[in-house]
């Protein structure tokens, strides 16, 4: 700031520079709202996946312990079992020794 004057090329120059810079960023906030957008789509879509996942969670759970026999009463009925299995087996040798 000298004081020189601005030439009107250079001024001319300069607004088209400004000009092309300003539809530069209008053009990344664009891409930028674009972007929040699909983020916010993505996750939204990303929550109720994991709500369904849970709930298919939840559903299946009874399932596989009813299966796999980790519930409570599949715990007693197979402890029992053994206990007769133990006691048949016991009562076989003793009447076999004899």
């Amino acid at each position: 700031m000298s004081g020189n004057p601005v030439s009107q090329g250079e001024f001319h120059s300069f607004r088209i520079e400004m000009r092309d810079y300003m539809k530069q960023q209008t053009q990344l906030m664009s891409q930028m709202v674009e972007l929040q957008t699909k983020h916010s789509n993505l996750e939204s879509q990303f929550m109720r996946l994991e709500r369904t996942v849970d709930d298919v969670e939840s559903r299946l759970r009874p399932v596989e312990q009813s299966q796999s026999g980790t519930n409570e009463k599949t715990k007693y009925n197979r402890d029992l079992i053994w206990l007769l299995l133990g006691v048949v087996s016991s009562a076989l040798a003793y009447f076999v020794r004899k």
